[in-house]
């Protein structure tokens, strides 16, 4: 075998790598664009469904673990937006426009929970 052909097999899994790597990451940083949002922690229509009203004046439908033992307090969520199924959304959407109220809804996947009072005011 030439020193070509060996450089090629030996390089080729790590150009793959490197390539695999960059649009992994390319793919998070467009899709998975971290936010942060502070408001008040409620209940929604669902035993699992929560939501705050954000201070940016939008209403934010959360999904995460332990949201249920913040509510009723000040919170600030840092997340992703949330992809939803077309089905799931529809499902949701009469609920989330209640909710709303006029105020344009996010769907948002909640990765850490800072708690900045036990009440709302």
């Amino acid at each position: 075998m030439s020193s070509s052909k060996k450089l090629i097999f030996l390089l080729a899994p790590l150009m793959l790598f490197t390539v695999f790597t960059l649009l992994s990451s390319a793919q998070d940083s467009l899709g998975g664009k971290q936010m942060s949002v502070t408001g008040c922690l409620k209940q929604g229509s669902g035993a699992s469904d929560y939501y705050l009203m954000g201070q940016d004046g939008k209403m934010y439908e959360l999904w995460g673990k332990n949201l249920g033992q913040h509510l009723n307090h000040k919170v600030t969520v840092t997340g992703t937006p949330a992809t939803v199924s077309h089905a799931d959304e529809q499902k949701r959407q009469a609920t989330e426009k209640a909710e709303a109220g006029s105020a344009t809804y996010v769907d948002m996947k909640v990765t850490s929970l800072k708690m900045i009072s036990e009440s709302c005011q």
